[in-house]
């Protein structure tokens, strides 16, 4: 569901603590559709064979930043596990 104007304030609060979250990741949210809210993250660092048998994923797209949050925290466990 796209967020109401009203909402917007609370969409741009949640990008920002993302981002200052997860540095690694370049996020976006976005409106792709009249009724559809996305939320996507970038990997910003070279993606490697290394971190891809890992389970690192490259980009990952969630329709909330809750969601997104959750994901995002899993694949930063991912990044620095040994």
């Amino acid at each position: 569901m796209a967020p109401s104007e009203a909402e917007w304030p609370l969409a741009g609060r949640q990008l920002d603590a993302l981002r200052s979250t997860y540095p690694a990741w370049e996020i976006h949210f976005s409106v792709d559709a009249p009724a559809a809210a996305r939320w996507t993250a970038v990997l910003l660092r070279p993606m490697t064979a290394r971190l891809s048998a890992r389970g690192v994923r490259e980009r990952v797209g969630c329709p909330d930043a809750i969601t997104l949050a959750s994901t995002l925290a899993h694949q930063a466990g991912l990044l620095h596990k040994g």
